[in-house]
Order: structure tokens, then sequence, then C-alpha cells
């Protein structure tokens, strides 16, 4: 890490981007023991006042470490369970333990450390889940809900719905399948008792797509290497990409697209004055397509005569979005 942070800081930059789980908080070994007793202890009805009700109850080991935690932290961890008795992680602030637990350790650390760290928090959870969907999502779904309906149709009760060969981009060539509900099943503790439930899918540290992540994380910590896809679109540039879910990035077009943009980013940093200028290059396939495209002029404004005037100004860091505006 600090070997990293060193790394941007001779790039000038004094910003970063982590991206925390929301379900990270269960995979801390302290924190899982101390839910898995908070589980336990509120299977059944709390008497009087739920905080004393729960510490009164805990290990000395999870007690402990309770008590230390944030307030805000600790009343999440007593929140309504779900339907399954189980404390709901998506409502735990991970990200904002983790910041107040750094503030505290930098604290200790150096004063002057701690003034310089400003982070900013932002749960995307549901902006996440919410995007427009694109060609292949709306596809997807369509053959999802239709092949459950053949299944119940079918009488074939205790399956799950699901679709193969999604690689093809052509949606005819898909293969209908249904899933037999036990194979995916384990038995976990459910308000107090051991259940058989679908068992949650964790990453696959030897799948490709972490492999390819593996493949160029550490540089990532230091670039810049992000790629902004645009608003979806349903007709156009990149309407019917496939996600990397389905079929992961080539690792070594992958790498030397990381590549690329370290020679950038290097030679950016050597000219003042353009630490936020973007190449053009490294722009996703639908804004080079922008870029290029001329804005048609409605027809209501070529009857009669407008004017336009900027109630606000913006000043354009990119000579390529200056010339973009005078045009």
């Amino acid at each position: 890490m600090a070997d990293i942070i060193v790394k941007r800081g001779s790039m000038g930059k004094n910003y970063g981007v982590i991206l925390v789980p929301e379900g990270l908080i269960e995979f801390i070994p302290e924190m899982n023991v101390l839910i898995s007793e908070i589980n336990e202890i509120l299977s059944v009805e709390a008497q009087g006042d739920i905080r004393a009700f729960v510490i009164e109850k805990l290990t000395q080991v999870s007690k402990t470490l309770f008590e230390i935690l944030p307030d805000a932290i600790a009343e999440q961890l007593l929140l309504d369970r779900d339907p399954h008795g189980n404390v709901q992680v998506a409502k735990i602030d991970t990200e904002k333990l983790l910041i107040l637990m750094l503030k505290a350790e930098l604290k200790r650390r150096d004063q002057n450390l701690a003034a310089k760290f400003k982070p900013q928090s932002h749960y995307f959870g549901y902006e996440g889940r919410c995007a427009i969907p694109s060609n292949f999502d709306s596809q997807y779904c369509y053959c999802i809900g239709l092949n459950a309906a053949v299944l119940i149709r079918e009488g074939a009760s205790g399956f799950m719905s699901c679709i193969k060969n999604l690689e093809d981009k052509d949606a005819r060539n898909w293969i209908a399948a249904g899933c037999p509900l036990p194979t995916m099943m384990g038995v976990e503790r459910r308000k107090g008792k051991d259940v058989p439930v679908i068992t949650k899918a964790l990453v696959e540290l030897d799948s490709p797509m972490f492999l390819a992540y593996v493949a160029v994380r550490d540089r990532w910590a230091y670039l810049d290497c992000y790629v902004s896809p645009g608003p979806i679109q349903f007709a156009g540039p990149s309407s019917d990409a496939i996600n990397f879910m389905v079929s992961p990035p080539d690792i070594p077009t992958l790498i030397k697209e990381t590549d690329r943009v370290e020679e950038i980013e290097t030679k950016i940093r050597k000219e003042k004055g353009r630490e936020l200028f973007r190449d053009p290059s490294l722009l996703s396939e639908l804004s080079q397509a922008r870029i290029k495209e001329d804005a048609k002029i409605p027809t209501v404004l070529e009857k009669d005569s407008y004017c336009m005037s900027a109630i606000k100004k913006y000043y354009a860091h990119t000579p390529l979005a200056r010339s973009k505006i005078r045009e």
C-alpha cells in the first residue's frame, strides 16, 4: 500500500478510489464471529433494551469488539433482521466503519497525516442495480422469464430457470435449461436453526474474470485505468456489448491497454498544467463515436429566430472539450 501511495504521489495524484463490497464486513474474522453471535442471540425476542440484552449474552472477545465499534455501526448490527433472521449487511456502512478506523489509526501515527486524509464515502448499491438495461440484459431477462413459464407448464417444480451459451451474441443460439435447486443448496444457521438454503456465490479466485483482474490490479491501483462506457444504448456503438461476467476480458489485451495508459500518463506527468488531460484514445467506443458525431439541429430551431445564453460559465480543462464547445 505504501508503494502505491508513493507511486500515485509521484504522478501528481492526491486522490484514489477504494471499492468496498457490501458483504466485506462478514469476512473480517472477528466481525464474522460477532455477527454470528448476535444472529444467534436475536433468534429469540429481545427482553428490554436490545443493546443491553445482546451485550449481556456476548462472549468476552465479541463484547470487547462490539463496545469499541462506532455507535452508528453497533446500532446497525442490531437493526431488524432479514426474513431468515440474519443481520442485513447491506444496511451496515462498512465503508464508513473502515474510514473511521483508518482516521483513528492515522491520528495515532501522525496528526499531520490525519489532517490530509479527506475521504468521501458513498453507497452505490441501488445505483449499481438500476442502470438502464442493455440489449443483452433485455434479451437475457426475456429468455429467463419465458423459460420459467415453460418449466412451470411442464410441471418441473424445484428448478431454477437458466440460460446457457450466452457468449454467442445471437440470442437465437442460446440454450434454455433448468437447474435443480438442491444442487445449489447448503446448510446454514438461520433463526437459531440449521436449515438448507441456496449457498452464497463468492468470488472464484481461479475464474478467468478474477485472473484477468490479478494480471493488472497492481498497476490499476495507481493508474487511472477507467473507461466510462457512457449511457447504455439500444443501437449504435457498444449497444450489443456482452458484459465481462459472461465473456471475461482477454488478459494479453488487458495488459496491452494498461501499458498504453501508463505510457500516456507518464508522458502527461512531464508536461505541467495537463494533469487533468484525458487522451481521446483512452475513451470508450461510444464516447469516441460521439466526438465525431455532428449535432443535428432540431427542426423547431430552424423555422424561427432563437437565441441562447449561458447562465453558468464552464471552463473546459482539455483542448478536445474546448474545441467541441466552440463548434
